[in-house]
C-alpha cells in the first residue's frame, strides 16, 4: 500500500508496522489521519518512535480514532488530570495482574468490546517487557475450508469474571483490600455472547473472535466438545506466523485494533515499566 504523508515499514508478514516521519505533538491533516487509520486497518498495531506527547496531546491523538471508554469502566489507576489515561506501572515489587491466561482481547466480556487501544511508553525497561500481537483475520484464512465452515454460525461466552477469579487471584477478595464490591458486581454480570468469527465492521473482513483469557464456552455445545474445540483454537492462535512481537523503546505510541487481534503482555522485567493508556469504545460484534 503506497502513503503519501506517512513512511510505513511493515514488521511481520501477518501484522505490525513502525510509522516514521510524523510528529504526533502536532494537529494532523484529515489526510495524514486517514493514512495512519488505513494503515491501522492493513496492519493491525501501528507504532510510532520517539514521540513526545503530553497527556493532553495523547488524549487528543486517540479521540480522533473515537470517543475514549468511560474511566469508570477500567480498574486501573487513573490520570488525575486526564481520567480516559490510565496508569500502567509495574516493577518486580508491583508486577501487574498475573493471570491463568494472558492471551486476550480486551473487553472481549462485555457487550461492546473496545474498537482500539493508544498506549504510551512512558519508562521502558533496558530488557524484557516485549508485547505479542496475533492478527486474527490472518489465523481465521489460514484454517481449512471444512474448519471454517464447522466454525460458521457458533457462537461463544466470553465472562470478563474468569481470569479474576476467587481462585486466580484470592488477594483481591479479601475483605481487608476494600474489593468487596468484586462479589456483588458478579452477582449481577452475565457474560457477553459474540461470534465465533467476527466481520470487520470497516475493513469486512472475517476472523477469529475468541481468547483463553476470556471465552468460556461454545452456545449450544455439549461442554466437553467446546472445551476441545476452544483449546483447538486456543492453540492455533499461538502460532508464530500469526503475530508480530513488539520490543519496546521509551517514547514509543503504538495503537492496534482490538476487533480482530489479541496480544500477551511479558512480563519478564523487573526494572520499573510506566505506560499511559487509552482505550476506545468499540460496537457490538457481527458475524
Amino acid at each position: 500500500m503506497a502513503y503519501e504523508t506517512i513512511n510505513v515499514t511493515e514488521m511481520s508478514p501477518a501484522c505490525g508496522a513502525i510509522i516514521e516521519g510524523i510528529d504526533l505533538s502536532q494537529d494532523l491533516t484529515n489526510r495524514q489521519f486517514d493514512e495512519i487509520h488505513e494503515a491501522l486497518l492493513d496492519r493491525t498495531v501501528i507504532v510510532f518512535r520517539d514521540q513526545d506527547l503530553t497527556p493532553d496531546q495523547q488524549v487528543a491523538f486517540a479521540r480522533r480514532f473515537g470517543e475514549p471508554q468511560p474511566a469508570a469502566v477500567s480498574g486501573f489507576e487513573k490520570s488525575k488530570d486526564n481520567p480516559e489515561i490510565d496508569i500502567l506501572e509495574y516493577d518486580v515489587e508491583n508486577p501487574p495482574h498475573v493471570t491463568r491466561d494472558l492471551w486476550h482481547t480486551d473487553f472481549a466480556g462485555t457487550e461492546r468490546p473496545t474498537m482500539g487501544t493508544v498506549l504510551y511508553a512512558k519508562d521502558i525497561p533496558p530488557r524484557g517487557g516485549d508485547t505479542v500481537r496475533v492478527n486474527m483475520a490472518a489465523a481465521y484464512e489460514a484454517l481449512s475450508d471444512r474448519m471454517r465452515a464447522h466454525l460458521e454460525g457458533l457462537e461463544a461466552y466470553h465472562d470478563s469474571n474468569q481470569p479474576y477469579g476467587v481462585h486466580v487471584r484470592p488477594e483481591m477478595y479479601e475483605a481487608d483490600k476494600g474489593t468487596d464490591h468484586l462479589l456483588e458486581e458478579r452477582k449481577h454480570y452475565i457474560p457477553a455472547l459474540h461470534p465465533v468469527i467476527r466481520t470487520h465492521p470497516v475493513t469486512g473482513k472475517k476472523g477469529l473472535f475468541v481468547n483463553e483469557s476470556m471465552t468460556a464456552f461454545i452456545k449450544d455445545m455439549d461442554r466437553r466438545e467446546s472445551d476441545f474445540l476452544l483449546r483447538y483454537l486456543f492453540d492455533y492462535l499461538r502460532t508464530p506466523e500469526f503475530q508480530y512481537r513488539h520490543k519496546w523503546k521509551t517514547n514509543d505510541l503504538a495503537v492496534w485494533d482490538n476487533r480482530l487481534s489479541l496480544h500477551y503482555a511479558l512480563f519478564d522485567y523487573t526494572d520499573h515499566r510506566l505506560m499511559h493508556r487509552i482505550v476506545i469504545q468499540g460496537a457490538v460484534p457481527h458475524a
